[in-house]
């Protein structure tokens, strides 16, 4: 950041300049018996520079009585005229005489100034004449070395401006040049999307609540007319019935900023790039005139070259999103082509991924049913009671209703004031801005709906959600074909196992009945998706290794040796996944390390093989007594209790505690992949 003209200039060092050396020598003869001296931005008085002689006279030189009380003074002459444009005073000095005193002024701030003191009385007519001659002399230095500075300024912002790639700290750092060219304090940038619609982006000294402000109603198209051209005077007060003042107003004044008749000016400054509008900066002040032609030319510099920054940072900002969103999309295409994810692990998945893209901490997904009649909330994440996203809508109805009936991405503002264009759902839009896109793959297939971003959606996060949605339908629609192939094969292995055990592949027998009771022992305990797939598989499987025992005549510990070996071989031949395997091979190990092949103990065992152990046990016993008059649960619950007495034994006893939850919580078929 350059540092501000105003803090490094010391008037004592600017009377060192040789102009003012030359002012004294070219006015002490008017008036040759007075007394020179300078004062600081204290009024603490000082030799005048070459005059050889101390800052007071010699009456009160001796007096610090008299010196006190000639500093106040000077500082009470300045607090009178402080807010007027006279900038020189004369009054009484002692014994007689008379003293004054013209003030230097560098952009609006007191910095010192020139005095004379005893003057006869009688010459009071040559003392006012020759404090306005170094009054006027004093402004031109002040003038001149503002501009200069302002120039000087200006060279070192093109040269460090135009460096500054992140937006935000090149917002701050334009809206610090521009406040101090202007003398002010006070500014709103507003940039414009790429919808073409302006918003604020940068405020000091207003309301922060000015950078949450949405539908302006007003775009860059509209408003062009309304500027000036880039070719003209660029800073101008904008008309009392200019859309933007009348915005920027209204939304001060609701904030409790008070506007009077003296800062009622609303200046505004373009930021042009090649006759295309960037931006613009906006304020309030009570500037009421023209201003020399050597500040409008730092006007324009300034305005130049924050555009050109400006538009290399906007640039720079939409390149990094867009190379985000190429990451993550890429992401989604492994999610595409492997074919071991589900279409349940998937769906929370995207819904992180489309967080972790766009910045939110909010994100729903609703699909839509078979007759596409309605949308269907399937994840969310971090949604806010009754918020959107978390009950069925129909088409049409709130926004992801709307979004899947009319396919069109949105971006919407709850508290702009605007009317939506869809039906009241009932649900509530707590976060300042939601953006949704469609799931779309000829058909509707769903709506992802985002929110709470630290900054307000832009037109760049729209076109990154849309392309990110057309890669996601393709991971689900992957997903459902793969998840459809897994279920024909599990079908396929159930009935083969149905048709060796009962010679009717629709008639269950023990295996199909191990595969059930392993799918909810695994539910119960928490596995994921993937680990349930594996006990599936594992379990018609587990025992295909004996159907080579039942051909020839192998003795018990051949069919230990061998059977399990067998089982792992087949496994292996089907191109299923290695867990599958070591599943299979393991299944008749025990909990106290007696089982076979390989006698492993306790949690050396695979998860998978402990599970299938128990339900195996639990299937035969079911499968057994599956003639008696006794009823379903009472024959669970006498299973139950034999598996249960071998816990800690054979068995896992969380795996039979697995089990008996399973039993106490029935469930749908429908919920087992079987």
């Amino acid at each position: 950041m350059v540092e501000s003209p105003i803090v490094r200039i010391s008037f004592r060092d600017f009377a060192q300049n040789p102009y003012i050396s030359a002012l004294h020598e070219g006015l002490a003869t008017i008036l040759p018996e007075a007394h020179w001296w300078i004062a600081d931005e204290n009024f603490v008085r000082y030799p005048f520079p070459g005059d050889g002689r101390g800052p007071y006279c010699p009456v009160s030189a001796d007096d610090e009585a008299r010196r006190d009380e000639k500093r106040l003074w000077c500082k009470e002459q300045y607090e009178k005229r402080s807010v007027s444009s006279c900038r020189r005073c004369s009054g009484p000095c002692c014994d007689g005489y008379l003293q004054g005193f013209s003030f230097f002024k560098y952009r609006g701030q007191y910095l010192g100034g020139v005095g004379v003191c005893h003057v006869e009385s009688s010459r009071r007519t040559f003392l006012d004449s020759l404090l306005k001659i170094i009054e006027g002399y004093l402004s031109s230095l002040a003038v001149t070395l503002e501009d200069h500075d302002d120039l000087e300024l200006v060279h070192t912002i093109w040269s460090e401006t135009i460096a500054v790639i992140d937006l935000g700290d090149l917002l701050k750092r334009i809206m610090d040049e521009l406040l101090t060219a202007l003398c002010l304090d006070s500014g709103l940038i507003l940039l414009v999307d790429e919808d073409g619609e302006f918003y604020p982006a940068c405020v000091r000294n207003y309301p922060q609540s000015l950078l949450k402000s949405r539908n302006l109603d007003v775009t860059r198209y509209e408003y062009i007319e309304h500027m000036p051209s880039p070719s003209s005077s660029l800073l101008q007060p904008l008309s009392e019935s200019d859309p933007l003042r009348l915005w920027f107003k209204r939304s001060i004044e609701q904030e409790g900023v008070v506007l009077t008749e003296e800062n009622s000016a609303c200046l505004a400054i373009p930021f042009f790039r090649n006759r295309y509008l960037i931006g613009l900066f906006l304020t309030f002040t009570d500037w009421a005139e023209g201003v020399s032609d050597t500040k409008q030319f730092l006007i324009r510099l300034l305005s130049t070259g924050g555009a050109a920054a400006l538009d290399n940072a906007l640039t720079q900002e939409r390149m990094n999103q867009r190379r985000r969103a190429l990451s993550t999309i890429h992401v989604v295409h492994r999610l595409i082509s492997s074919s071991s994810i589900t279409f349940k692990e998937l769906l929370p998945k995207i819904g992180q991924l489309t967080r972790q893209l766009l910045k939110t901490k909010k994100c729903s997904i609703m699909l839509a049913n078979i007759a596409k009649q309605q949308i269907v909330p399937e994840v969310a994440l971090g949604l806010e009671k009754n918020e959107i996203g978390q009950k069925p809508l129909r088409m049409g109805e709130g926004l992801p209703g709307w979004v899947a009936e009319n396919f069109n991405p949105v971006i919407y503002h709850p508290h702009g004031g605007a009317k939506p264009p869809w039906k009241d759902s009932g649900d509530a839009y707590p976060s300042e801005c939601y953006m949704s896109a469609a799931l779309f793959d000829n058909d509707i297939e769903g709506v992802i709906t985002v929110a709470d971003k630290d900054s307000d959606f832009t037109p760049g996060d729209r076109e990154i959600l849309v392309t990110f949605a057309e890669q996601a339908v393709i991971a689900l629609r992957n997903a459902r074909i793969h998840e459809g192939e897994r279920t024909i094969t599990v079908k396929a292995l159930r009935s083969m196992a149905n048709l060796i055990e009962t010679h009717d592949p629709s008639r269950p027998g023990v295996t199909a009945i191990t595969c059930h009771w392993a799918h909810r022992i695994a539910r119960e305990l928490h596995l994921n998706e993937r680990e349930k797939r594996h006990i599936t598989y594992a379990a018609l499987l587990h025992d295909t290794g004996m159907l080579r025992a039942f051909q020839t005549e192998m003795t018990l510990d051949e069919q230990r040796m061998k059977g399990p070996q067998l089982s792992l071989r087949f496994v292996q031949s089907l191109g299923l996944p290695k867990d599958v395997g070591q599943i299979v091979y393991h299944v008749n190990e025990a909990w106290n390390g007696k089982g076979y092949p390989d006698g492993l103990k306790g949690n050396q065992i695979p998860l998978g093989s402990r599970i299938i152990a128990a339900a195996y046990t639990f299937a035969a016993l079911l499968h057994r007594w599956n003639r008696e008059s006794a009823s379903e649960r009472d024959l669970q619950e006498r299973a139950l209790r034999i598996v249960a007495r071998l816990a800690g034994r054979a068995f896992d006893r969380d795996v039979v505690n697995g089990l008996e939850q399973s039993i106490r919580n029935p469930v749908k078929e429908d919920d087992f992949f079987i």
